[in-house]
């Protein structure tokens, strides 16, 4: 890690006149639901397993009931007959929903724990917290809650956590451990997915980016996830 900062910061010759909010490092000690940057990790795990690939087609209705709950686009749109590649470029939640149940509750929630959630980093910052996933872990989880976790809520992250997981993409699939010593070098934590399913995923953000035209930057490839 390059550079970290934290917003709102404090100083620390009047650090009685800010709240004591103010003292902690959001970017491992405050949790967030991630909304849909996490939906490559839900198509990484799909992928991976071999149950859909970038050009698996589904036909999008706008929305999906499931346990008397209705879930629907973050646009209100029905986008008709879709690859999986353009429901990472519109980030279709119900086609989230439709790999998550493609991949099945066991082998979800193991693939997510695999990126690192639930679990610290330990990177070389104190009193780092792991998230949580108690949303998919309690004894009376429903479908519903899985599916919802496939495109980011109802579960806890870090910032530290959410970067990890991204940058397993660029590294062939490998975890590495995060760092801000410069005098430390990377080290690998362990295999998430294969290095063909971190360059499928990462050709399908790559698309993302250039179908959005809002962060493409003239000779460079991007690889990215919008966010809510």
């Amino acid at each position: 890690i390059l550079a970290l900062a934290n917003l709102p910061t404090f100083n620390p010759n009047s650090y009685n006149e800010s709240k004591i909010s103010s003292f902690l490092n959001p970017a491992v000690q405050s949790i967030y639901e991630p909304g849909s940057v996490f939906k490559p990790v839900t198509m990484a795990a799909g992928i991976d397993l071999g149950v859909i690939t970038p050009e698996t087609t589904f036909y999008d209705s706008g929305k999906v009931t499931m346990n008397g709950k209705t879930i629907t686009n973050w646009d209100h749109k029905a986008h008709g007959k879709v690859t999986m590649t353009n429901v990472i470029e519109r980030s279709i939640n119900t086609g989230m929903v439709f790999v998550s149940q493609k991949i099945g509750r066991k082998k979800f929630i193991e693939y997510v724990k695999k990126f690192g959630f639930g679990e610290v980093t330990k990177v070389d910052l104190p009193e780092e917290i792991p998230g949580s996933l108690k949303n998919l872990e309690r004894k009376n989880a429903q479908d519903v809650d899985f599916a919802s976790a496939s495109f980011g809520q109802g579960t806890a992250v870090t910032p530290i956590q959410m970067i990890t997981a991204f940058n397993i993409f660029p590294n062939n699939g490998i975890m590495l451990r995060p760092y801000l010593d410069a005098s430390s070098k990377p080290r690998e934590v362990r295999r998430v997915v294969s290095g063909e399913t971190a360059k499928k995923v990462t050709a399908m953000m790559e698309s993302a980016v250039e179908k959005a035209h809002v962060a493409s930057v003239p000779q460079h490839r991007l690889a990215g996830k919008t966010g809510t």
